[in-house]
């Protein structure tokens, strides 16, 4: 069976979170696009409402050293940078849901967020969730995932970075690190203890242009001595060289999205292949930096068995089982949206299991069969794992847990799971 790999932009409806990164007020619009990877620059923002003429190069440089999205963009189009990436920094303040449409895959974006930085996993109702903390410095990734939610949700392949995530994001950041640690942070009435897990890879890819921003240094930095606090960087690349040499104190675990070989060579197309990920997690682990590895989605195909025990048998050979702190599983499941869009583009085999529709209205393999991956998965992870690698289901129904477990931990008892030093 053939297995495609799938192409350009998806189009398709809006994040239900998306209302609060932009400024709903304002008519800014996306002027049209000048080329394959970049469209026209605009000048900031005067107000709400303003309309804009493209800025003149002298118009422009008096913002770049008081606009953090300005001096962002000068540093994203240094010439070193052009010549490494493909992508063409352009300013546009601010971007709004309605201007992801006109947005494709090569298109980056310096925009400035105006919404809060550090927001909730987005889960999903009646399953459990891990209780994710996310810094929110972006949204939107070009790797071509035929799977990806955030192409639905966003309706664009393209990459908006914020501008203003490196000085009043990491303000806001370590307000909330200084919070925890003193125990001052306000819980409301009923509520879960917070998570002492963060991560920046929800919305974006972690490391896929990090080379260029810098924003990883700063976040290990600030995590270094901040245990039992723990910063995960999730990543379909092996963009990772420039992390080795940083003092990280064993509190920023580096995460790689792994799967089934067939599934990365055609479903994931434009991320590092499988052996150069694993290399990747090699050297970080060589470095002293405890691994994640998140199996999500589990994709069922004929052969799957053999796909995820080659899979297993490559990282037996590649990570020390000691270093791999944690493990997440999850099946393959879609808003029902992004079925259409995916078949638009071309064929994919994706589809071709049986699948039935959640407690949370997302399309999902029948829970025999999810326990039946689940199960088989755990068997070939077993003898490449250490001792104490914590293993969880991502998303999954507290039925499910019990019968693939043992036991039901709720999302409180997940959380829980990741309170300790990520190397014990």
């Amino acid at each position: 069976m053939s297995w495609p790999g799938l192409g350009s932009t998806m189009k398709a409806g809006r994040h239900p979170d998306m209302k609060d990164f932009h400024d709903s007020n304002s008519n800014q619009g996306l002027p049209s696009k000048q080329g394959a990877g970049s469209i026209q620059c605009f000048a900031p923002t005067q107000g709400a409402g303003s309309n804009h003429a493209p800025a003149s190069k002298q118009g422009a440089a008096s913002h770049l050293e008081t606009d953090p999205e300005r001096r962002f963009q000068r540093r994203l189009a240094e010439p070193e940078f052009a010549n490494t990436f493909p992508w063409t920094a352009t300013v546009v303040d601010p971007v709004r849901p309605a201007n992801y449409p006109s947005l494709s895959s090569g298109d980056l974006i310096a925009a400035r967020h105006r919404g809060t930085f550090i927001r909730p996993c987005p889960a999903t109702p009646r399953y459990n969730c891990c209780g994710l903390n996310i810094f929110h410095f972006g949204q939107g990734c070009d790797l071509g995932c035929s799977y990806c939610v955030l192409s639905a949700y966003l309706g664009s392949e393209a990459i908006i970075l914020f501008g203003n995530a490196e000085t009043d994001g990491l303000q806001e950041l370590e307000r909330r690190l200084d919070d925890m640690a003193s125990g001052t942070l306000s819980i409301p009435p009923g509520g879960a203890e917070p998570s002492h897990r963060f991560c920046t890879g929800e919305f974006t890819d972690s490391l896929l242009l990090d080379e260029r921003t810098g924003l990883s240094e700063k976040l290990v930095a600030l995590f270094k001595n901040r245990a039992p606090l723990t910063l995960e960087l999730k990543t379909k690349t092996s963009r990772i060289d420039h992390l080795l040499g940083l003092d990280h104190g064993g509190r920023t675990v580096i995460s790689f999205s792994v799967n089934a070989p067939k599934v990365c060579q055609s479903e994931e197309p434009l991320a590092a292949p499988l052996d150069e990920r694993l290399l990747a997690a090699s050297r970080a682990a060589a470095a002293g930096y405890p691994i994640g590895l998140h199996f999500d989605p589990l994709i069922y195909f004929p052969g799957w068995e053999d796909g995820y025990a080659e899979t297993a048998r490559r990282i037996g050979q590649k990570i020390p089982p000691d270093t791999i702190a944690w493990v997440s599983l999850g099946c393959f499941r879609y808003l029902p949206a992004l079925k259409p869009n995916i078949l638009k583009r071309r064929p994919s085999a994706l589809f071709d299991a049986e699948f039935i529709r959640g407690q949370d209205g997302k399309m999902r393999y029948p829970r025999p069969l999810r326990r039946l991956m689940y199960r088989t998965v755990l068997d070939l992870l077993g003898p490449v794992l250490g001792p104490r690698t914590i293993v969880y289901l991502c998303m999954e129904s507290g039925r499910v847990w019990k019968e693939v477990m043992g036991r039901d931990p709720g999302t409180a008892g997940l959380t829980a799971m990741f309170k300790g030093d990520p190397r014990d």
